[in-house]
């Protein structure tokens, strides 16, 4: 009875009121939400934890033409994240630049070769996108050296966090973000969002969703909530 009701709220046959009961979709607006998700749907990007001591921090770097790097991943979730951030810091007109590691030789992660690779091209800002959160080493040699890090993660969060300027991860530990299923690029785009907050908000940062759908997709993580969101508006754009 459930399932036919919603079935005839939405204008839809019987047998999609089941399929929406049965992923746990239950009312007209959740449905609608599931349905046609909407870019209003997303939560308020300040709601992450550290997310303005993150954006403070790199808009500084920005208004100062402080040398930012870049630390990305190997899989299509760190290169989507990589491109994100650096073709949104190209275009506030920030000095940056990007390292993706190479799987067999480099590794996954931050590592203290990238802190020497950071400090040789002049770099005081590292900004990590999927990955760094378990880079407490690395974090700790380049704040010797003088550069400040900024990690972006959706992994597992450890024990101890690295002494970095700011960790955004939805994972962490009092952290009051509603959804905790992004992928590392749906992090980023959150991060993105705040730091074009000023400078045409949403409707600026929402000419990137292509690319965020490729990362979130690709990284396999579930397609509900803001997730669903940034997939269907991303694949509209593709």
């Amino acid at each position: 009875e459930r399932a036919a009701a919603l079935a005839r709220a939405l204008g839809a046959p019987p047998a999609v009121g089941h399929v929406l009961l049965h992923r746990g979709v239950d009312g007209l607006e959740a449905a609608r939400r599931f349905l046609d998700p909407a870019i209003e749907d997303l939560h308020d990007p300040f709601q992450l934890l550290d997310l303005d001591r993150a954006v403070e921090r790199i808009r500084r770097a920005v208004d100062e033409q402080q040398p930012i790097l870049i630390h990305g991943d190997y899989d299509v979730d760190g290169i989507t994240s990589t491109f994100l951030l650096y073709a949104v810091l190209l275009d506030l007109g920030a000095r940056v630049e990007y390292r993706i590691p190479h799987r067999t030789r480099d590794g996954y992660g931050l590592s203290l070769g990238a802190i020497d690779v950071a400090r040789a091209r002049g770099c005081t800002l590292i900004v990590t996108v999927d990955c760094g959160i378990t880079a407490v080493e690395p974090v700790a040699r380049a704040r010797e050296l003088g550069i400040d890090t900024v990690i972006i993660d959706h992994h597992e969060v450890p024990a101890v966090l690295p002494d970095a300027a700011a960790v955004v991860n939805p994972l962490r530990r009092g952290c009051p973000y509603p959804f905790k299923s992004l992928a590392g690029v749906g992090v980023t785009f959150k991060v993105v969002e705040a730091l074009l907050r000023n400078r045409g908000g949403l409707d600026r940062a929402r000419e990137y969703l292509d690319v965020v759908a490729l990362g979130t997709i690709a990284d396999v993580v579930p397609l509900v909530g803001e997730n669903r969101v940034l997939a269907r508006l991303g694949l509209e754009c593709l």
